[in-house]
């Protein structure tokens, strides 16, 4: 009885030992198992992160767009506001990205939520205060337009043209009214006042009272202008209050500061977690004998490491295949953009190419109706005249039809998909396509002379080069108005080519020549052009490591230089996409 009194103490002491030992083993992976989870999930906080930071340089780009957008806005008033609508609605899908989504920022912390606050209490106000900046931009352009209006008629008043002195200050407050529209800070007011007075006082020389009507009426439209001008200045100085862009950069600051504490907290678990398994691998060395079973915890637990360690390689492999997988559909999206933009510059030479298909299009159905009667009235007899005569009409239609092929094989050279690949392309080849694609603007007029030399195969961007060749042999087309030469010449100078290209037309002032490869200069009316012909052309050239220079006497014509190397230049192919927009004639 004695000892099995003594075997049931034994017995319950090991029982309690057993027990404390998978206690202890439990509480062991229990904590492990946490340290694990706060060490494992930063990587998932990375990922996160690299997104939220993606988000926020978008919003900065996109603040920055919107005030460049702002500045401009009263220098490009003939092109409306889309482009401000543009910047307007990139600014709020950035935002609403910052405050939506998997990597919203709200909610993360509270330095964070303030500056989140501060930022969607600015991007509001903002977006307020640029409705009535639209607003008051397309009046401005509006009494741009009157006043363009109110002057040419005045001036064609007869008592008007009489007078000198009362054209030259209608004419200079025409001028100075401008200045004043589109400048930031206009300092001629005084002036303008001064001329108004003048012309005020010049009414008694007009002959009728319409004509006095149309003075006052150009009078009030200055007004009319001058306060739309200061509206517009007004607001833009409002913006001036609003900073967004110092609000992004808080919560930027923020939210660094916050991920810097995860990360330093997520260092903390993995050193605690480098301490703990070192300890608890001494205990069980310890008790490895006795706890005999601790063994297969520590396989259990070798497992649940490798598993997790699997997990977090899938996690990583899906994230980047996903992201890869954007990438590609975003290019493809930017070159299906890119190739409807060409396709709709090209369709301004549709008319032309039309006109030119239709001519050997009548030379082949009138040829072909022509045969058809002759035939109808042989009664089964063809005498070898006839046969002479059928065969001269069939070779008409099999010319025009020939031509109608050129003319569609060139567009079709014209508008290739591969745009912003560099391959090796034979200039001599590019003028000519350039050349019948522009032939319906080439009038009977206008001569063209070409004086080719034999030149080795370039390596650059085709389409880019026969866009440069369209915009200056339509540019020297428009230039002469339907009479008149141009000459073109190619030659070969070491490891360059070099292209003239001159005409006989109008010519340029020193002024004008000054400013054509200038973004949005353009000499012709508005609603004809918007500038940007030429200065896509020098970037075009530039792009492709060459130089493009212009001489021109005003009304001899103009002459431009184009020297390109041979070997081309490594360029980014997306920068040069970008770049490639047909404008015609729109120097």
């Amino acid at each position: 009885m004695v000892q099995l009194g003594v075997s049931a103490r034994v017995s319950r002491g090991f029982s309690v030992q057993r027990f404390i030992a998978l206690l202890a083993v439990a509480l062991a992976l229990i904590l492990i198992s946490f340290l694990l989870w706060k060490t494992l999930r930063n990587p998932i906080e990375t990922g996160l992160h690299v997104i939220r930071l993606e988000q926020l340089d978008a919003a900065a780009k996109a603040d920055a767009d919107l005030n460049q957008q702002i500045a401009r806005g009263r220098l490009s008033l003939d092109a409306g506001t889309q482009q401000l609508e543009l910047a307007r609605d990139r600014f709020t899908i950035s935002q609403e990205a910052i405050n939506s989504g998997q990597a919203t920022l709200a909610g993360l912390s509270q330095p964070i939520e303030a500056a989140l606050a501060k930022y969607n209490s600015d991007t509001a106000a903002k977006l307020n205060l640029l409705n009535d900046y639209s607003g008051e931009l397309l009046g401005l352009a509006q009494q741009f337009s009157v006043l363009r209006l109110a002057g040419i008629s005045f001036l064609n008043v007869p008592s008007v043209n009489a007078s000198d002195e009362l054209r030259e200050n209608v004419m200079s407050i025409l001028r100075e009214a401008t200045t004043y529209g589109i400048q930031s800070v206009p300092t001629n007011g005084a002036y303008i006042n001064e001329l108004n007075r003048d012309i005020a006082d010049a009414q008694a020389q007009l002959d009728s009272d319409d004509e006095r009507g149309a003075l006052r009426h150009l009078l009030s439209t200055v007004d009319a202008l001058r306060d739309a001008g200061d509206q517009v200045q007004l607001l833009t100085e409002q913006f001036d209050t609003l900073p967004t862009g110092a609000a992004v950069y808080d919560l930027r600051t923020s939210y660094e500061n916050y991920f810097h504490n995860l990360q330093s907290t997520a260092r903390n678990y993995r050193q605690t977690l480098a301490v703990y398994a070192v300890a608890l691998l001494l205990a069980f060395g310890v008790i490895a004998v006795r706890l005999r079973s601790s063994f297969s915890a520590l396989d259990s637990l070798n497992s649940e490491l490798q598993n997790a360690n699997v997990n977090l390689e899938e996690t990583v492999e899906k994230r980047t295949e996903a992201l890869s997988k954007a990438l590609d559909d975003l290019k493809m999206q930017q070159g299906q953009l890119i190739q409807s933009e060409k396709m709709a510059s090209l369709g301004q030479m549709i008319a032309g190419v039309a006109h030119e298909i239709n001519t050997p299009l009548g030379y082949a159905s009138s040829n072909v109706e022509i045969v058809r009667e002759s035939m109808q009235a042989m009664d089964g007899s063809v005498d070898a005249e006839s046969i002479a005569e059928f065969d001269m009409l069939l070779a008409d239609t099999e010319y025009g039809l020939k031509q109608i092929a050129e003319l569609v094989m060139s567009l079709k050279d014209f508008s290739r998909v591969d745009r912003s690949q560099s391959q090796l392309f034979d200039l001599n080849a590019g003028i000519e396509t350039a050349l019948k694609i522009c032939n319906s603007q080439l009038k009977d007029g206008v001569k063209v002379t070409r004086m080719f030399s034999e030149l080795p195969q370039i390596s650059c961007a085709p389409s880019q080069l026969n866009q440069v060749f369209l915009n200056l042999i339509t540019n020297a087309a428009q230039a002469m108005d339907g009479n008149g030469q141009i000459y073109i010449r190619t030659s070969l100078d070491g490891d360059n080519v070099e292209v003239e290209i001159s005409d006989t037309g109008s010519g340029m002032d020193d002024e004008t020549r000054a400013h054509i490869f200038e973004p949005f200069f353009t000499t012709k009316p508005i609603g004809k052009g918007t500038g940007l012909g030429l200065s896509i052309v020098f970037r075009i050239i530039e792009d492709h490591g060459g130089t493009i220079r212009v001489e021109s006497t005003l009304g001899k014509g103009t002459e431009f230089f184009i020297r390109l190397p041979v070997a081309g230049v490594s360029k980014d192919s997306d920068t040069m996409a970008e770049q490639d927009v047909v404008l015609l004639g729109d120097a």
